[in-house]
């Protein structure tokens, strides 16, 4: 009977270790090191908004409407992961992008009812997400990075 006993302890012992190793190296910590997919969706992520946040402030004039909602907004802005060249390059973007919401503005203008005259600044802006157009020009510069712009 003692050595049943003592045989089924044994076995009881091996089970529970067995069990804290599988779930051990199942287990992931919050801790992870984030890898490199991680960081490519962060950047992408980074890139659409600062191409949102500076469209808008452009499209209205940088008013102080704007400015108090993006100040009371704390999307994504945690570290900076884009560098001086990808803010440049996003500044060139809605720049360029400004330009063409005005001038489909002003040639609008007498061909649409008066109520739709002027700029549509969030609908250019929700089409330019939708289109994944931003999403492919930051996979893009994201790939040409000579290195992360993160540790991995």
């Amino acid at each position: 009977m003692k050595k049943t006993l003592s045989s089924a302890l044994n076995l009881s012992k091996y089970l529970l270790i067995l069990v804290s190793v599988i779930f051990l190296l199942r287990c992931k910590t919050e801790n992870r090191e984030p890898q490199r997919e991680d960081m490519k969706d962060i950047y992408v992520d980074q890139f659409k908004l600062t191409y949102f946040v500076m469209f808008l402030k452009k499209s209205y004039n940088n008013s102080k409407a704007v400015q108090e909602i993006i100040a009371q907004d704390h999307s994504g802005f945690t570290e900076p992961v884009l560098s001086m060249q990808d803010l440049k390059f996003i500044d060139s973007l809605t720049n360029h992008d400004y330009t063409i919401l005005k001038t489909d503005s002003a040639s609008s203008i007498g061909r649409v009812a008066e109520g739709a005259e002027g700029k549509h600044p969030l609908g250019f802006i929700i089409h330019k997400l939708e289109s994944k157009w931003l999403d492919s020009l930051a996979n893009k510069r994201y790939s040409e990075l000579d290195s992360s712009p993160f540790e991995l």
